[in-house]
């Protein structure tokens, strides 16, 4: 269900390994009490939506609520391992609840500091497009090249926003917007032509055509 090449697959199974040995207590006492993963990561959107509604003269309280986010994004992953619970519907509201916050705070950056409209709905939206293009192609076995993710530097960009009471983030999401346009095309160009190729395939009964 993810959206990792193979290479950075990899790398992510090793960091999941020492993520799962630090908040091992953590995940210990969630099991204790009966919390399962989904409750987990809906707990993270719950926090990420306030997050997005706290006045922007509470830069403090949007950085506890951000960090309860991760960590409710950071936590939901062992614990389904750990309880046995890994399957592909808790992956798909994992990935949906580590998404949300590009859609959230590109919204309460327009509202609360007056970042530009259609540079943070470009940015939300071509992010969304591209990263749910690179899990339909994950499925078919489509390899598409490597790609930036700033999903990170935007969330402390915007709180770095709430601080200095400044606009920090509408050049950077313009220019990474931009980005993921062009990324969304090439995604497309490689996923049609796997499907045209697998078209010509069927109706020639398997032998590639001339």
């Amino acid at each position: 269900m993810d959206y990792f090449n193979t290479d950075e697959r990899d790398k992510q199974r090793s960091f999941s390994k020492v993520r799962d040995t630090v908040f091992s207590p953590l995940v210990s006492l969630l099991i204790k009490v009966g919390a399962t993963p989904n409750q987990v990561s809906l707990a993270g959107v719950l926090f990420l939506i306030l997050t997005s509604l706290l006045p922007a003269s509470w830069p403090v309280a949007a950085t506890v609520g951000m960090a309860f986010y991760v960590l409710c994004d950071g936590i939901d992953g062992p614990l389904a391992r750990r309880a046995g619970k890994v399957h592909a519907g808790g992956a798909l509201i994992d990935i949906v609840a580590d998404q949300a916050g590009v859609v959230f705070l590109s919204a309460a950056a327009i509202y609360h500091f007056g970042a530009w409209g259609p540079a943070m709905v470009l940015f939300a939206s071509s992010y969304m497009i591209f990263i749910g293009l690179a899990l339909y192609a994950n499925g078919l076995g489509v390899k598409l090249r490597r790609f930036l993710r700033c999903k990170y530097v935007f969330f402390l960009l915007y709180l770095g926003s709430l601080y200095l009471a400044l606009d920090l983030v509408t050049w950077f999401c313009g220019a990474f917007a931009a980005y993921y346009v062009a990324e969304t095309i090439e995604a497309l160009r490689r996923i049609h032509r796997f499907h045209t190729r697998e078209h010509r395939e069927r109706t020639t009964g398997g032998t590639p055509a001339p």
